[in-house]
């Protein structure tokens, strides 16, 4: 069976994972009631809301929660609620087991190449890599998708193969996106073993222990089709737009869009670095061939999935290639710059904690989601509904923007089905505004000559009242 923490980990690897797995359990601490954020409100609190309000009795959301993803993180969450209650603090407790296997799964595929202090200083650099560290405080399926994803790579490794077959399961039905990880992974082995004399044997044995993951997640795409009638969107879906068609215009802006996310947030300096290793080091390509097609593959799966669409380029939705090209330059910085490395880690890491806290100006949208830049929202948000209280001035009065929408019983647990409602309501006598929200440029210009009755802000964050009529 497979164990968090094998019986034969030495004294140092045991200790490094007893530092991170405190670590994660403090920022859960610190988060533990933190709303639900940005798509968390979708996966981590509607679908929840809709298995326990009916008794787990489907495993089929209705059309208008339905995005087209397996719903097992809601399933899951939903059966946390009903051993535990249902309450913030046991929805970001929920996350922890998931972090925990992290702790122990990035030192254990580090120390394979780094020891010591460098292995230290690295895994540190992959748990604070900004977009990761943002869902880790987040109740997110992108931190199971990771979790999954980084155990696959180390049992890959170890050539512990049943157990890799079981994790593939999961991971092809924690979301479309997991399927999509597993599509490349596929493709990353299959092209790491071309050139192999046993390539025949390697690819019987690869498509052996991948079987089951496909099959169960082309049953669960068979049986949603057979419930529903569609896989993935559906024309009144609320997210078809994102998945509209593009023009060969929007394909640029979406090709430019996806190298952003790639370098946004400090990993440009990674992206730099892991261009100056593989031009600089001496067979570098020789050494890391398997990782280098990985990346060059999860790069062409994901950009697949992103050309094509109107509004599939969030930043989390890359989260295993940011993964894989950190750990590329991890592993080979040594090599290269062997008097450096202590330096090159430093560098990196003070890149992350800017990236962290960098905000950009109004009308330039952000992955909130994947920034810690977001985290004054919570208290901001809370300090704001207490003035309108104050004042007696009723939430359905006031309008807002996503991802505060729903009702404070969805966003909150707190039983309150009062709602904000959207900027787009003419009969709202105030509007709630902060750079978290996604307003339209015309709104922004038309808010900024009013003078609020409310404002403050933290950090790079702000959130104002404004009176309209």
């Amino acid at each position: 069976m497979f164990q968090i923490i094998p019986v034969n980990m030495n004294y140092n690897q045991r200790t490094l994972f007893y530092f991170f797995a405190g670590l994660y359990l403090f920022l859960i601490y610190t988060c533990r009631n933190h709303i639900f954020f940005g798509d968390m409100v979708q996966f981590a609190s509607r679908h929840p809301h809709f298995f326990l309000e009916n008794n787990f009795n489907t495993i089929f959301l209705p059309n208008s929660l339905d995005s087209g993803h397996p719903p097992l993180f809601g399933i899951y969450i939903a059966f946390t609620w009903l051993l535990f209650g249902k309450s913030l603090i046991v929805s970001h407790f929920a996350m922890l087991p998931f972090l925990i296997i992290i702790a122990y799964q990035v030192p254990k595929l580090l120390s394979r190449w780094l020891s010591g202090t460098k292995l230290i200083f690295a895994s540190l650099l992959i748990l604070v890599e900004p977009t990761l560290l943002a869902q880790s405080m987040l109740v997110s399926p992108d931190v199971v998708l990771m979790t999954l994803f980084i155990t696959a790579i180390n049992l890959y490794l170890d050539k512990k193969y049943f157990l890799l077959a079981f994790i593939l399961i999961p991971l092809g039905l924690i979301s479309l996106r997991g399927m999509m990880v597993l599509f490349a992974a596929f493709l990353s082995i299959v092209f790491s073993n071309l050139n192999s004399s046993s390539f025949i044997n390697q690819l019987k044995q690869t498509i052996l222990y991948f079987i089951p993951a496909v099959a169960i997640a082309f049953l669960w795409l068979y049986l949603h089709y057979q419930h529903t009638g569609w896989i993935g969107f559906h024309s009144d879906s609320p997210w078809a737009s994102s998945f509209q068609k593009v023009s060969s215009f929007q394909m640029l802006k979406n090709a430019l869009l996806f190298a952003w996310r790639l370098i946004d947030f400090g990993r440009i300096t990674v992206l730099i670095l892991a261009i100056i290793i593989f031009w600089k080091g001496q067979n570098i390509y020789k050494l890391n061939r398997s990782l280098i097609i990985a990346i060059l593959v999860f790069i062409l799966v994901f950009a697949m999935n992103t050309l094509f669409a109107d509004g599939l380029v969030g930043h989390r939705y890359y989260l295993p290639i940011y993964f894989l090209v950190l750990l590329f330059v991890l592993k080979n910085s040594s090599t290269v710059f062997p008097k450096y490395q202590i330096s090159i880690y430093f560098v990196i890491f003070s890149s992350f904690i800017i990236g962290s806290i960098l905000v950009y100006p109004k009308k330039v949208a952000m992955g909130w989601d994947a920034t810690p830049a977001h985290l004054p929202y919570y208290s901001l948000r809370s300090n704001a509904i207490d003035f309108l209280n104050e004042q007696n001035i009723p939430l359905a009065s006031v309008a807002a923007g996503f991802p505060n929408l729903d009702s404070r019983e969805i966003l909150e647990l707190n039983g309150d089905s009062s709602k904000f409602i959207s900027y787009a309501d003419s009969n709202s006598k105030y509007i709630l505004y902060s750079n978290i929200f996604n307003f339209p440029d015309e709104l922004i210009d038309q808010i900024e000559q009013i003078k609020p009755i409310y404002y403050q802000k933290s950090g790079g964050i702000f959130i104002g009242i404004y009176p309209l009529k």
